[in-house]
């Protein structure tokens, strides 16, 4: 597939419920506050009488304080059977019974799937991560997020998909969160960034754990590239001002530098893989 699939995916929205249903939204509230979407709202109420559930309590243990989200929805996306955490999970949704509630919402989740797919799939965005990256190992996909967490993007894979599932952009205050296609920049950033950060660590030499740091700087410099690309100077600027500030990166725009080089010999054919170039990307950062 030469795009970036834009679906909903059932078994992320049944770990949302999960979460939806125990203290994590408390938790992310303390963290930060912000406004949820409606419908991640309207789930905590749907889902409250659950709990107690062993489910609700196994997926609050794995996710932790957040460091567990990807290993969860993970778990969840893949359908890991044989263990007695699936046996709860399949539990969970015959006594939750979410059908009724997605059927509810449903309005809502066509609207962020089809505003996402709008941002997304005439982005160019599929061919630039081939044209750094080279083909990639499995489909590129993008998750609309409307449930928990609310702040945070996870990105899981299987044996055929890479998917980004991320909450649509957070507004400022107590104002509900844009709808996905009212923010491009930041869908496009927040996509951008979480395939490539995938795509380089799946391709990083396995003898050279040190490479590991680069990770983070990597997939940010890569999304800036590319929202330059797509959305122009200004949005490419502003987002790296704004991450190299919040992150305290202050090797970013060294970083852009030289993977602007890099990706410009790359479309020339230069570079066979990821290992050819990356002993660049260490000078800089």
């Amino acid at each position: 597939m030469d795009t970036i699939e834009v679906r909903i995916d059932e078994s992320l929205r049944l770990a949302g419920a999960l979460l939806a249903a125990s203290e994590w939204p408390d938790l992310e509230q303390k963290a930060k506050p912000y406004k949820p979407h409606r419908v991640a709202e309207a789930a905590r109420k749907y889902f409250a009488p659950q709990r107690a559930h062993p489910a609700v309590r196994g997926a609050r243990i794995l996710v932790g304080q957040g460091e567990g989200l990807r290993s969860f929805f993970g778990h969840v996306f893949n359908a890991e059977e044989a263990s007695e955490f699936s046996a709860h999970i399949a539990d969970f949704k015959s006594k939750a019974d979410p059908e009724p509630f997605w059927i509810e919402t449903q309005s809502d989740w066509h609207e962020a799937e089809s505003q996402a797919r709008q941002v997304l799939e005439k982005s160019g965005l599929w061919q630039f991560l081939r044209d750094l990256f080279g083909p990639a190992p499995r489909n590129l996909v993008f998750v609309p997020n409307l449930l928990f967490p609310g702040q945070q993007t996870v990105t899981v894979s299987s044996a055929n998909d890479l998917v980004v599932y991320a909450p649509p952009p957070k507004a400022w205050g107590t104002s509900p969160p844009w709808g996905y296609a009212e923010r491009p920049d930041e869908v496009l950033a927040t996509a951008s960034e979480a395939f490539a950060r995938f795509l380089f660590a799946n391709k990083l030499p396995t003898d050279q754990p040190s490479f590991k740091s680069l990770e983070e700087t990597f997939g940010l410099a890569a999304a800036v590239l590319f929202l330059r690309e797509a959305e122009g100077e200004a949005a490419s600027e502003q987002l790296m001002m704004m991450e190299k500030k919040t992150r305290r990166l202050g090797s970013l725009p060294a970083a852009v530098s030289a993977l602007e080089l890099i990706l410009n010999d790359r479309r020339h054919g230069k570079y066979g893989d990821l290992t050819d170039y990356l002993p660049l990307m260490v000078r800089p950062v």
